[in-house]
């Protein structure tokens, strides 16, 4: 593969649309990273997390960005779809084929890992061996092809953020463009760019650390629970209803869901990730 893709000083902060930027916008969003201590003129690059971790901005934690479905079911095709998120003041706008908490979201926090050893908008490169490996996946052509997938879904699509509360927002594709080496559609090596935008995701305490062992091992309904009380720092019960809207899930009766819930909780208690988790009416309380 050619190892002359952009750099960052040729792959700058974007914020407009149709190549025309909002100066107002631009001026929050420069205050914004300041206050953070990022300098607005970049290069920007994630912090170096300790190999046992992974990393997660808030705004995703607690949306139904990555659902929980059965696998059996298709995925939805959505544009400009409003997904929900747990506060009112953090609006998302999709559009693609859904992301699902089962691959995509594993599949995304470990690209970012291979990508926080660089400034954002440079090449990284990693094979699907590798990858899977990282994932706990067996090393097998399935796997090998369900990476390819959800690589091909988190690059075809746009995430837009609008957090009200830091007055910011963000529109980007999950994976900004990849290239692949191999026979056709069997690539298996790969070079990924990230957008130089995801910084505003991950400024200051924004994002969520999550100890990557114990955490990819999580059914996926068990998962999405860690990733609400973890994104909290003293988080407040989550009521039933809340996160089955957070999982956009299919379970059509209250007594299934809180049967599922329950059960979740006990498989993030079991993993030691946090003291205790229960059910107590109709909200789902943590002791971390």
């Amino acid at each position: 593969m050619d190892s002359t893709a952009a750099s960052p000083a040729n792959f700058p902060l974007s914020l407009g649309t149709g190549g025309k930027e909002d100066p107002v916008h631009r001026a929050s969003v420069n205050a914004f990273l300041r206050a953070k201590n990022i300098d607005p003129k970049g290069p920007f690059q994630l912090e170096i997390w300790p190999s046992d971790i992974r990393e997660l901005p808030n705004d995703y934690a607690r949306s139904a960005l990555f659902t929980v479905r059965n696998k059996t079911e298709k995925r939805q095709s959505m544009e400009r779809h409003q997904i929900f998120h747990v506060h009112k003041e953090v609006k998302i706008t999709y559009t693609g084929v859904e992301l699902r908490a089962d691959d995509d979201e594993l599949v995304w926090q470990q690209i970012l890992d291979y990508a926080k050893h660089k400034p954002l908008g440079e090449p990284i490169e990693f094979n699907l061996h590798e990858l899977c490996n990282d994932l706990g996946w067996s090393i097998n052509g399935r796997n090998y092809e369900k990476a390819r997938r959800s690589i091909s879904r988190l690059k075809a699509n746009e995430v837009r953020v609008e957090n009200e509360r830091h007055s910011r927002g963000v529109a980007i594709s999950m994976i900004h463009d990849y290239e692949f080496e191999g026979e056709g559609e069997k690539g298996t090596k790969y070079r990924v760019r990230i957008h130089p935008n995801l910084i505003l995701l991950f400024a200051g305490s924004t994002s969520t650390r999550l100890t990557w062992k114990p955490y990819r091992t999580l059914t996926p309904i068990a998962r999405r629970l860690y990733d609400y009380f973890a994104s909290h720092k003293s988080p407040f019960p989550l009521k039933l209803s809340t996160f089955h809207s957070m999982c956009n899930s299919s379970c059509g009766t209250e007594r299934k869901w809180r049967s599922m819930v329950k059960a979740a909780c006990g498989e993030i208690v079991a993993a030691a990730m946090v003291k205790a988790m229960w059910i107590e009416d109709d909200f789902v309380r943590c002791d971390r």
